[in-house]
């Protein structure tokens, strides 16, 4: 990397450090403890601030998922989407399944009924157990404890980042990142004190109120919300509530360090179509310590713990699941030359899982990691990795990716193309079975080798489009539904497909769009062949935001019965009344079409037809 290049990078880099640094009992109740916090808000009247413009364009630059440190977006050799939540809530978007779908190659949704059912992603052609779920930088989802409970009804109100890193990650991230990794961030607070507060009501008796209060108080900053939504969906029988809140506090230490800690808590409620009442109660803690050793060499120490308490309550008798990880990693970057960058670190975790049919498991994991970034030329950046880990369930795993990056400055096309390996180790239903069947204590770990290669394109500097083709191989797949007992597949099972990405603005950003598309050849579990988002906003006026909306899916089954086609279509308009007041309106389904989310078994789950909804945010 040239100096100045360097310098430039850097900048950004520090800033986002600077502005965006990254175990309650059972038996307590989120939704007091949100309806406190609601309470509490109310009361504050702190003066509101406008964020710095200049800080948000230079954040938007940056990408965190790609090597778990901060990377301006053009020297990264993997496929990125990074979404601001504060933009999604500006066009109505405030369910986290909804706007993940804007990124190629995700299709994010619920195979099991509406808001509050179990969530799915599928990412690249493959499960969601195959992708992995980040949040505040600690691996939350593994081959147990999927990451279908976090998207059930997921908002973005207390997030400001999230990324879509898709493609075999196992270098960086380990297993269960073969189609690639979610990436979360509890927001943090940024300039003078400010609280939001966001209520909106609609169809379907659906009600949601989330407050926020953030800044920074000399070096500290801070970030604190609840919110609570309840709605008895489109369908009979799948009644849902849900409390949650989030927590971030930084303090800087001195021009180079920075100490802070993220919490995160959820209580939810979903009646599963009549046939079980289920309940989710989940939290997040995490501390972290950023900064330089030495003026080459940075350094990230993140300790975490999470907990996940299921309890499923069912005419075919009574289920529960008790999830506790416990996670340290430390990552250091150490720059030996202006072109040649080494990244390392190391990570211990440790899961526990106890289940009501007599389960009751540890599984420990630790491991480390080492790779280098070479900047060959200005234009022309390359990494390769490799991770080595030791499960002591069943053995070793190692993975490694190598990839490259070049931009060809004249025509402003940047060409990008990755290969790497990953794997998914057996969940413990599978080793140790569940009151549906036995396990399999034999099984073997899935492995996968996958690669992409696409370029993007911008046109006249507000146009940008990324065309992406991209493959991969999984060897002993696990056949979780195999009589009389799980068993690992002696074939290979291939995913490949080409996506699409193409956004920009006209009239002096008036006008903006957006389109994802993802052609899928192959995949598991018959995902649709055809996908499609698309959005086009307008700025009326200066107060007036107008939009509208659309998701596509060609027929599929998700491996059960076969479904057909169906187009949806979203109306959303918002108007800044006051300053500090801002109405809004969406209509979701607005053609009121009939069609099914999933059909196993010969239960067909149909999804909520024409909904309405309108709201106001109010700043102080």
């Amino acid at each position: 990397m040239h100096s100045n290049d360097l310098r430039s990078s850097g900048l950004k880099i520090e800033q986002y450090m600077h502005y965006e640094k990254s175990t309650s009992l059972r038996g307590l109740s989120w939704r007091a403890f949100v309806a406190r916090s609601l309470i509490a808000f109310s009361s504050l009247s702190l003066a509101q601030a406008e964020t710095d413009a200049k800080k948000e364009s230079e954040l938007d630059q940056i990408v965190v998922s790609a090597l778990r440190i901060p990377r301006d977006a053009q020297d990264v050799a993997s496929y990125v989407h990074v979404f601001d939540p504060r933009e999604w809530e500006k066009r109505g978007i405030t369910q986290l399944r909804q706007g993940l779908n804007e990124s190629p190659g995700v299709i994010a949704t619920s195979t099991g009924g509406q808001t509050g059912a179990l969530g799915s992603v599928f990412l690249r052609g493959t499960n969601t157990a195959y992708s992995q779920l980040v949040v505040d930088g600690m691996r939350l989802s593994d081959s147990t404890t999927q990451l279908g409970n976090m998207l059930s009804a997921a908002r973005t109100f207390d997030l400001d980042r999230v990324e879509v890193l898709r493609g075999a990650q196992g270098a960086a991230y380990g297993g269960e990142s073969i189609g690639g990794v979610l990436w979360l961030e509890t927001a943090r607070g940024r300039g003078a004190p400010k609280g939001t507060l966001f209520v909106e009501a609609g169809s379907f008796d659906s009600y949601q109120t989330s407050a926020r209060h953030q800044g920074e108080l000399g070096g500290l900053s801070y970030f604190l919300s609840g919110s609570y939504e309840e709605t008895q969906n489109d369908a009979p029988n799948q009644d849902f509530h849900q409390g949650s809140m989030a927590l971030r506090l930084e303090q800087s230490l001195n021009a180079d360090w920075q100490l802070g800690m993220t919490f995160r808590g959820v209580d939810a409620f979903f009646n599963n179509l009549g046939n079980s009442d289920d309940r989710v109660d989940a939290s997040l803690v995490t501390a972290y310590l950023n900064g330089k050793l030495r003026e080459n060499w940075k350094t990230y120490l993140l300790a975490g713990y999470h907990q996940e308490f299921y309890d499923s309550d069912s005419t075919f008798g009574n289920y529960g699941s008790d999830m506790r990880a416990t996670s340290l990693v430390n990552d250091h970057e150490i720059a030996l030359t202006d072109s040649l960058t080494v990244l390392g670190g190391v990570f211990a975790h440790r899961s526990d899982f106890v289940n009501t049919i007599g389960t009751d498991a540890a599984r420990d994991r630790y491991g480390l990691h080492l790779g280098v970034e070479w900047q060959s030329h200005e234009a022309w950046r390359h990494y390769a990795a490799m991770r080595w880990e030791d499960y002591d369930a069943y053995g070793q795993e190692t993975t490694w990716r190598i990839g490259s990056a070049y931009e060809f400055r004249p025509t402003k096309t940047t060409f990008r193309s990755g290969l790497g390996s990953s794997f998914r180790a057996p969940s413990y239903l599978d080793l140790f079975g569940s009151s549906f069947g036995a396990g399999n204590p034999d099984l073997r770990a899935e492995s996968s080798v996958g690669w992409d290669f696409g370029f993007e394109q911008v046109i006249a500097n507000d146009h940008r489009v990324q065309v992406v083709a991209f493959q991969n191989h999984i060897d002993d797949r696990i056949d979780s539904f195999a009589k009389p007992r799980p068993r690992n597949l002696d074939q290979d099972t291939r995913t490949e497909g080409v996506e699409l990405a193409w956004e920009g603005s006209f009239f002096a950003e008036a006008w903006r769009y957006r389109l994802a598309y993802t052609r899928l050849l192959r995949s598991l579990s018959d995902q649709p062949e055809h996908s499609v988002n698309a959005a086009i906003d307008w700025q009326a006026t200066e107060k007036l935001l107008l939009g509208v909306g659309l998701q596509s899916l060609s027929s599929h089954s998700w491996g059960g019965s076969a479904l057909d086609g169906y187009v949806i279509g979203r109306l959303h308009a918002s108007y800044q009344l006051r300053s500090d007041l801002r109405l809004h309106a969406r209509c979701e389904n607005i053609a009121n079409e009939s069609y099914l989310l999933s059909q196993f078994f010969g239960t067909p789950i149909a999804g909520a037809g024409t909904g309405v909804f309108g709201g106001l945010t109010w700043d102080w």
